[in-house]
């Protein structure tokens, strides 16, 4: 049989448990995988702007051309810094690299998840496991950058996803409603 008896208490009379969550130092983490390979790489900056978003994007194409791709497709959520605003800096800063530099011929597409569906993001999994092996239980007493080596050292493990959970991950991505620019 159900309980069907409940406690009041005067609102807002829990006990609260001092923080300094509005005043830690945060560090910001651009998050790259790789499906192909379940390769990672992880840029720290303290601010989280459409600028340090070309950034990252850029350099990670460049690492790609290296590497002989011709073919680059970026999946990316919705945060507000992952717009046209974000493309449109990255195409630009390609172009004016290409003026220095002899770049091989590619082509880079930009795929952007419908919002509130992490599921369609392979960088979800990885933050996922990164917190729970990385970042929780952990002491207070850490420090951001202390932190940052952690979750360097979790992604240096590699993917926690197999290849084919990638390519089924892939496949459902590939059928659902992901918009391609």
């Amino acid at each position: 049989m159900p309980y069907t008896h409940y406690a009041w208490a005067k609102k807002n009379t829990k006990p609260r448990i001092p923080s300094d969550e509005r005043h830690r130092q945060k560090l910001n983490g651009f998050l790259t995988v790789d499906v192909q390979r379940g390769a990672t790489r992880v840029d720290f900056n303290g601010q989280s702007t459409t600028e340090e978003a070309v950034r990252v994007v850029v350099l990670t194409v460049l690492v790609y051309l290296q590497k002989g791709f011709s073919q680059l497709t970026f999946l990316l959520d919705n945060a507000r810094i992952h717009g046209k605003r974000m493309e449109t800096g990255v195409h630009e800063l390609l172009a004016e690299i290409a003026q220095h530099v002899a770049l091989p011929a590619f082509s880079l597409g930009f795929w952007h998840t419908p919002s509130y569906s992490p599921q369609l993001n392979p960088a979800e999994y990885l933050i996922h496991e990164v917190r729970r092996k990385g970042l929780y239980n952990v002491p207070y007493t850490l420090s951001v950058q202390e932190k940052a080596v952690r979750i360097q050292n979790q992604l240096a493990r590699g993917s926690p996803m197999t290849d084919l959970q990638m390519r089924r991950l892939l496949d459902f991505i590939a059928r659902s409603k992901v918009k391609r620019f």
